[in-house]
């Protein structure tokens, strides 16, 4: 006889268990819910059959009625646009609106409080809002589309995304249309987000002109997302190429020519010294006037210099770097600020903060004698801080003036040629850099000239007869530049019929150009162009 399988014979015993276990579980329901039955089913009897028994029969407990949810809404248009701007999250959000409606004394069983209410109502009202923006929003002048990609984290998870937030803007007014979440960050990728949003705001017909970095994914011949847009939206558009971007490109080259290249993400002379920094004394510093090099190359543009940033100062600057740069500008020649000698702490100083480069060199040698420095550092810094309040301040602080931008580049590129009297490697690799961006003078937008009011009026009469010279049928979007005959050059040489068609593409105004530029400032057409230039 074989023997018995202890194991099995145990496994089958556990199961029978359970099986009786549910079988009488599913038993005890159901006798539950036939007497639940039964005791609806009698107390719902009429009076009439309770009195015919003598008010006999089985009572039974009545169930409780379940709680009633709150109805009230509580989130309005006005507290979820105050919830999104703070980046609250639901589940916060309902915390605290629960919390402040129960101190104001409200009974939050009435309100419809839960984590779901306040997403669909969030939900609700960002697409109502963002249907209100496209209904107000007016777009009958001439616009310019701008772009910038950013990587940003992801809205849920922590990977990184591309986001890519396009605006248009035109007559004083400017709207986002949207942040597109791209797949990749190539030109075809960014052309099709700006599209579909110009056309989602039913505005592609009013973009007349492009304003983006010069990023080869933006400018190539072939790919770019410029060249892309044009062929979707199926005419030629103006190239507003971004002057801080091509700023940024040749303080970096600079930099790199003065202080060497490196593969750190950080500038290791910048994080020693913001290591080192509270253990400076801020009152024992060393401006210009106590080195003869610094001194001497200063002398023909300290005046202009200190004027400059001086009324720069008495405006709103849009940044704190962009103020900070000025005042260290004034303390390095020797000046004091309007608002007196001050240093702020360092901040943020890897390679893609530009603006830190030149704030970090101006700081590092004013405090050179209190933080040891290699021989190269220092004499790479000065140069850094020398090229900076010589050439740099001016030209990044009135960049983003469009009509400014053919007279400002044309005067950047003569300095920048001037300025091998200082530094030949670092005016050579400056100049370089610039003469492969002379956007803004190209045939179709040297034209921005005539509304710039530093241009002299001698200029702009010379502009106008040159528009009479004929042009190019496809005329480049950027200058191929001849540096060493940049110094003879002038915005007349770069001017033909084709810089009429700035006027056309833009709907400006161009009866003024028959009268003389000295009356310009008088004239109702050139006042109402003079409202439409980017």
């Amino acid at each position: 006889m074989a023997g018995i399988d202890v194991t099995l014979d145990n496994k089958n015993k556990r199961k029978a268990q359970r099986m009786l276990k549910v079988a009488a579980k599913k038993q005890h329901e159901v006798q539950e819910q036939q007497a639940r039955s039964s005791t609806v089913t009698l107390a719902s009897s009429s009076s009439s059959a309770d009195e015919s028994t003598g008010g006999e029969g089985v009572t039974g407990a009545k169930t409780p009625p379940p709680p009633k949810r709150g109805r009230m809404t509580v989130v309005t248009p006005t507290l979820s646009a105050a919830l999104d701007r703070t980046k609250m999250s639901d589940r916060k959000a309902m915390m605290v609106v629960t919390a402040t409606a129960q101190s104001l004394g409200h009974n939050v069983e009435d309100m419809a409080l839960n984590r779901s209410s306040i997403r669909r109502l969030r939900q609700k009202y960002r697409t109502i809002g963002a249907e209100n923006l496209k209904e107000a929003f007016s777009a009958d002048q001439a616009l310019v589309v701008h772009w910038d990609g950013k990587l940003l984290p992801e809205l849920t998870g922590k990977d990184k995304v591309d986001r890519l937030p396009v605006l248009v803007s035109g007559m004083g007014t400017s709207q986002l249309l949207t942040v597109a979440k791209l797949p990749t960050g190539t030109g075809k990728a960014q052309a099709d987000a700006v599209v579909a949003a110009l056309r989602d705001w039913r505005i592609d017909s009013q973009v007349q002109a492009l304003s983006f970095d010069t990023t080869s994914s933006n400018t190539g011949r072939l790919n770019g997302a410029c060249v892309l847009i044009e062929q979707a939206l199926n005419r030629q558009l103006l190239f507003l190429a971004c002057r801080h971007h091509i700023l940024e490109l040749i303080i970096g080259a600079v930099f790199i020519v003065c202080m060497g290249a490196s593969s750190s993400p950080e500038v290791l002379v910048f994080k020693r010294f913001q290591a080192h920094w509270e253990f400076l004394d801020l009152e024992k510093f060393d401006d210009a006037s106590t080195d003869e090099h610094v001194t001497k190359a200063l002398a023909d543009v300290r005046d202009d210099i200190i004027e400059f940033a001086v009324a720069q100062l008495s405006e709103v600057q849009p940044r704190d770097d962009y103020r900070e740069f000025l005042e260290l500008t004034l303390i390095f020649i020797g000046e004091v600020p309007p608002r007196g000698i001050r240093f702020m702490a360092p901040g943020p100083m890897h390679h893609a903060r530009w603006m830190s480069k030149v704030i970090y060199s101006l700081k590092v040698w004013l405090f050179r004698k209190q933080f040891k420095l290699k021989t190269r550092e220092a004499k790479g810094l000065r140069e850094v801080a020398i090229f900076s309040v010589h050439e740099y301040i001016k030209a990044w602080m009135t960049a983003p003036l469009a009509a400014c931008a053919p007279y400002n580049d044309l005067l950047l590129m003569k300095s920048l040629v001037e300025y091998e009297k200082i530094n030949k490697e670092v005016s050579k690799t400056a100049s370089t850099k610039l003469a492969a961006h002379m956007w803004y003078l190209s045939e179709e937008l040297v034209g921005l000239a005539l509304f710039d009011r530093n241009v002299p009026s001698s200029v702009k009469r010379e502009m106008v007869q040159s528009l009479e010279i004929e042009g190019e049928d496809d005329a480049p979007k950027r200058v191929q530049m001849n540096i060493p005959a940049i110094l003879a050059s002038e915005l007349k040489d770069f001017t033909t019929s084709s810089s009429k068609t700035m006027f056309q593409k833009m709907k400006l105004p161009d009866d003024f150009l028959v009268t003389d530029p000295d009356t310009w400032d008088e004239n109702d057409d050139f006042n109402r162009a003079l409202l439409i230039v980017p």
